[in-house]
């Protein structure tokens, strides 16, 4: 058990080095006459009749050389793992030793070899394993993942044939109790077959230490204390076969932004975590660590999305505690291994919880007709802001209008006043739960009670306190078993809203830590919870000396729509609203716009009664045509005063356009 008084922080150097000598690089290597192996994977490499593929690994038991990586690189050549025929499959890892590269081509010490002009990577000291067995996913891991394939690519598929050659389903189905499909997000244990090289020294680099340390193993924490925001740290070895002496062991960090659970069960734990830190093709099976230095998950496959344009940038990572009892089953893990009943909840990213929560209460998830996205509780008798696209689009009288010449001078209520809205609020949101830990969530109706027609892309929608008997057939909430509905009209009337504040005194600057809160990638059928990432206030637009524009580099998808920007003080800054896209229509997640606060004061002033005129003053708002260019991003740059004249053209000059999410 680890001692929480001497608990290690990922802070320093030395930290970082300890974790980087319990990771590996996984190689495996097989022949494939045809090359029909190297397509189940776009990283790989094929000669002369043989493929290779590489991944990332950590050890999990040093004594007995217990290796833990990802399957998905031996799903190629699993009919002759699991038939034991595998005496053209060679396996090994690189361990983190001797890293240091020796210039002097005239030493008898110099790493460096060349051969017909080629010079040969120096980290080449691979170590041999053999394979032990397949450590299946998790049932509930099994079954999300048939979930979550309705809505995405889940890859690589074994079933395919192109994917593992010629795939024996009945070897397979008799040594592997699990679905053939979901094995890719299983592990593999390894065994290195020359232990005692587990017990080598390694000479840390580090300009500011020659202290040596040993090959360590991980330290295995509780995965069921992280929660969304937490900050992680992944070690692996991206392209690792290229370039061990460029790739191995390298460090990317990020938060958890999403932990995913089953919708159809009750108080279930996640099954999946989505986090942002950088992941590349030959991460699976990459040491997914906490703050504290102690392992909380492995990296998985890519899940993609089946619109290429809208790519899928979060990374799956297989929670620790989902294969936990099968490891110590197997008697991999030793006792000095765990500290699962001792370790310490990681640190949230925000200020404190009390901030995390409040905050994080204030975000719904809003469904109107065919779409979905986020929202903001802006006042207690709720009040919510979202953006105006979610709700244009699937009413064809207004949708003709925005797409008509002439701008309307505002929208008639008469257009959308009997439509309704399906709104899913956590019920930590209600005043009076701030305080009962529970993740439940209740599904109330709302009114739209304004769309604007400026270039402010927003929407004021109210919760309908006296209209909540939820039989609205657009939202099939049959997987929704944590939703209770309201149709008790007289406890309705006394639900009063955690909401957030408007403060115009803000003023965030560039560089700024941000968060973005929301609802995206997972349809509401799936009872998806929040959604976090953070990244910076890249830039600012300011027109009058007043903020019009936040761009941030925090990673932004479909369905973010609506949701919220915050400071790591849980302070309100605006209403997440677009992307920006290439020319070919793909999403750029990473560089995204915001609607600042500033420019949302008057729904503010109408909701929570200080100003019942200001609703009115938005209405009456004319269209600034520079601004509505700005979102669009259709400005254009003048023409060159040279005899060489530029001509403005639009479709030619300009490289993004914004993308509505």
């Amino acid at each position: 058990m680890i001692d929480s008084s001497t608990e290690r922080k990922v802070d320093d150097s030395n930290t970082i080095e300890a974790l980087k000598q319990s990771c590996v690089l996984v190689r495996v290597c097989g022949n494939d006459p045809s090359s029909a192996r190297s397509n189940s994977r776009s990283f790989s490499y094929t000669s002369n009749g043989k493929t290779i593929f590489s991944c990332s690994g950590f050890i999990v038991d040093k004594e007995k050389g217990y290796i833990i990586t990802s399957s998905v690189i031996f799903i190629p050549f699993i009919n002759d793992l699991l038939d034991k025929s595998d005496k053209g499959i060679e396996i090994d890892i690189i361990l983190n030793t001797d890293t240091n590269v020796t210039l002097d081509s005239n030493s008898s010490n110099s790493s460096i070899n060349s051969n017909n002009g080629r010079i040969y990577d120096p980290l080449n000291s691979w170590k041999s394993c053999k394979f032990i067995q397949f450590i299946n996913p998790s049932e509930s891991s099994v079954s999300l993942l048939k979930e979550l394939g309705t809505h995405f690519i889940i890859s690589p598929s074994p079933s395919s044939s192109t994917t593992t050659g010629q795939l024996n389903a009945s070897t397979v189905s008799s040594q592997i109790d699990t679905d053939i499909n979901s094995l890719p997000f299983g592990l593999v244990l390894l065994e290195l077959i020359d232990k005692s090289l587990l017990k080598a020294t390694v000479t840390t680099t580090n300009s500011n230490s020659n202290s040596k340390d040993t090959i360590s193993q991980v330290v295995i924490g509780n995965s069921l204390n992280e929660s969304s925001g937490n900050k992680v740290y992944v070690v692996g070895s991206p392209f690792g076969f290229i370039s061990p002496t460029m790739f191995l062991n390298s460090i990317s960090s990020g938060i958890i932004c999403n932990q995913i659970s089953l919708p159809n069960v009750r108080y279930s734990n996640p099954t999946l975590y989505l986090i942002d830190a950088r992941c590349l093709p030959g991460n699976e099976g990459s040491a997914v660590f906490n703050r504290n230095g102690l392992l909380i998950g492995v990296v998985g496959p890519p899940i993609k999305s089946k619109n290429e344009k809208l790519p899928f940038t979060l990374t799956p990572v297989l929670p620790i505690h989902n294969f936990l009892s099968k490891l110590q089953q197997m008697r991999v893990c030793p006792p000095s291994s765990l500290s699962l009943l001792n370790s310490p909840p990681s640190t949230s990213l925000f200020a404190n919880n009390i901030t995390k929560t409040m905050t994080q209460n204030a975000i719904v998830l809003i469904q109107f007709k065919n779409s979905w996205g986020s929202g903001v509780l802006i006042s207690e008798n709720g009040y919510i802001l979202t953006n105006a696209h979610l709700i244009i689009p699937s009413i064809p009288s207004l949708q003709s209008i925005v797409t008509s010449v002439t701008t309307p001078k505002s929208f008639d209520r008469s257009l959308y006043q009997d439509q309704q809205v399906d709104i899913r609020i956590n019920d930590g949101a209600i005043k009076g739960n701030e305080n009962n830990n529970n993740t439940n969530n209740q599904w109330f109706k709302g009114t739209i009670e304004y769309i604007s027609h400026t270039h402010l892309d927003i929407a004021l929608i109210k919760v309908d306190l006296n209209n909540n008997n939820n039989n609205n057939n657009s939202v099939n909430h049959n997987h929704n078993h944590n939703h209770h509905n309201h149709n008790n009209n007289n406890h309705n009337q006394l639900i009063k809203f955690n909401h957030v504040e408007c403060n115009t005194l803000l003023n965030p600057q560039y560089g700024t830590p941000v968060v973005v809160l929301g609802y995206p990638l997972i349809p509401p059928t799936q009872n998806p919870s929040l959604s976090i990432t953070k990244g910076i206030i890249s830039n600012i637009v300011y027109v009058d000396q007043c903020a019009v524009s936040y761009q941030t580099t925090a990673s932004v998808h479909s369905g973010n729509s609506g949701g919220g920007l915050f400071d790591l003080n849980g302070k309100f800054l605006g209403i997440v609203t677009c992307n920006a896209k290439q020319k070919n229509g793909s999403i750029i997640t990473e560089l995204n716009f915001t609607i600042p606060a500033t420019s949302l004061i008057h729904f503010f002033s109408y909701a929570n009664g200080s100003d019942p005129y200001a609703l009115d003053i938005m209405k009456s708002t004319s269209t600034n045509k520079f601004l509505k260019a700005l979102w669009k991003l259709q400005i254009t740059p003048p023409p060159l005063t040279s005899n060489n004249t530029l001509k403005s053209d639009n479709n030619k000059l300009s490289t993004t356009v914004k993308s509505k999410l």
